[in-house]
């Protein structure tokens, strides 16, 4: 049974990192790819065996032991174990240990957009406001997939729309750039604000415009979003669309109150 392969799996993990040289190359057993580093509880996390986790616990295993910077919990959160995120928030991990990419376990549930562990791990006090290296925050990450769920459960979780990455984008930059209609939505009855310019001057309007996503342009425009705001480069929504032959867009634009 399953159980009984990990078992066999953890076993043959712990041996070979027992004896292995320091050049000894990763191997592949029927087609279960061990990499040294990862202790038994990320391998258990990662395939989700609940059960075998229980027992690593129980014997008082490393629980934020990282490999490549992730915890098991980064292991469970990115196949949403919900089942396994929760055994190991039971006992008491570190929710908001980062990886390589800046990346905590939150972020990794709300990009692929599994909310029953969104709401486990904001539930337990996961940072909500944590930024990964593009200074992405789990809200961004879920807007940008289109997850409305998970948008609403961080939003509940105090997320603020508003933050900015890196880019400067705010949550519905990104909504209205990936043309996710559910999300601006979500976001808009969050009282976001339609205005707040990027980097490069750019409102959401603008992102909108310049991709000509109609239905997002009328949200926008319902919400009171200002046609009238220029980029940096001195161009308004309007401009934009013209600039990017979207004449339906544009002549949106137009008849926009002023």
């Amino acid at each position: 049974n399953s159980t009984e392969t990990a078992v066999t799996l953890i076993r043959t993990s712990l041996l070979i990192q027992k004896a292995r040289p320091s050049n000894f190359t990763p191997l592949n057993f029927k087609g279960v790819f061990v990499c040294y580093g990862r202790s038994p509880l990320h391998l258990a996390a990662y395939k989700g065996h609940i059960d075998v986790v229980r027992v690593l616990l129980k014997a008082g295993c490393n629980l934020d032991i990282q490999d490549d910077k992730q915890t098991a919990l980064h292991r469970a959160a990115v196949v949403g174990n919900s089942d396994i995120i929760n055994a190991l928030i039971q006992e008491s991990c570190a929710l908001d240990r980062q990886d390589k990419d800046g990346n905590t376990a939150l972020h990794e549930v709300s990009w692929h957009g599994f909310t029953q562990s969104v709401k486990l791990l904001v539930k337990a006090g996961a940072n909500v406001y944590t930024k990964n290296k593009a200074g992405n925050t789990p809200l961004h990450l879920a807007c940008q997939n289109g997850h409305a769920q998970s948008t609403k459960v961080l939003l509940l979780g105090g997320s603020r729309p508003d933050s900015k990455n890196h880019a400067g984008d705010t949550c519905l930059h990104v909504a209205a750039r990936y043309n996710h209609l559910a999300v601006i939505r979500i976001l808009l009855g969050a009282y976001c604000s339609v205005s707040e310019k990027n980097l490069a001057g750019d409102t959401p309007l603008h992102v909108a415009a310049t991709l000509n996503h109609k239905k997002a342009i009328r949200l926008l425009l319902e919400a009171g979003a200002d046609s009238r705001i220029n980029n940096n480069a001195g161009l308004t929504a309007l401009d934009q669309a013209r600039e990017h032959n979207n004449p339906e867009v544009a002549l949106l634009l137009t008849k926009a109150p002023r």
